[in-house]
């Protein structure tokens, strides 16, 4: 046999010596001790009594929510995020950029500006993420002729 064998068989043979000799405490012993179970009082300290003095000013916390809801809301009516890249008015330029931009790997898509004739807009997107939009925009942000810009998707 090698040594951890006789290293087991050793432990073994202690645990049953040692069920063998030694008596289990009941339940019993520990329930008559005489433990004292009360939990002391301590006193506030003075720091935790000035915060209690503290007046709360209902109207400013009421303001704030409020403001809050209004942004959160404003934000989560927002469906995604597109990149204006640039306005045209020359239909060949519009194109050359637009393949560019698709040469990149980037989604572009054009379309008419509202209410005016022959003024087009390219577009970077859309995205579901902000940061998406973002990384699109570094993607675009060594060619100079641009001012790309990130706006709501509608």
């Amino acid at each position: 046999m090698n040594k951890l064998n006789y290293l087991l068989l050793l432990f073994l043979s202690l645990f049953v010596l040692m069920s063998i000799v030694i008596k289990p405490k009941s339940f019993e012993n520990y329930f008559r001790s005489d433990i004292d179970v009360t939990i002391p009082e301590e006193s506030l300290s003075k720091d935790f009594q000035k915060k209690q003095s503290i007046s709360f000013d209902i109207e400013a916390f009421t303001s704030a929510s409020e403001e809050e809801k209004e942004l959160t809301a404003q934000v989560e009516s927002i469906t995604g995020w597109t990149i204006e890249v640039e306005e045209y008015e020359n239909k060949e330029s519009l194109m050359d950029d637009f393949r560019i931009l698709k040469s990149r790997g980037l989604k572009a898509y054009i379309r008419y500006k509202d209410n005016e004739d022959n003024k087009f807009i390219l577009y970077v997107g859309p995205t579901i993420d902000r940061d998406d939009s973002r990384d699109n925009l570094t993607k675009i942000s060594d060619l100079t002729r641009f001012s790309p810009k990130i706006i709501p998707y509608d």
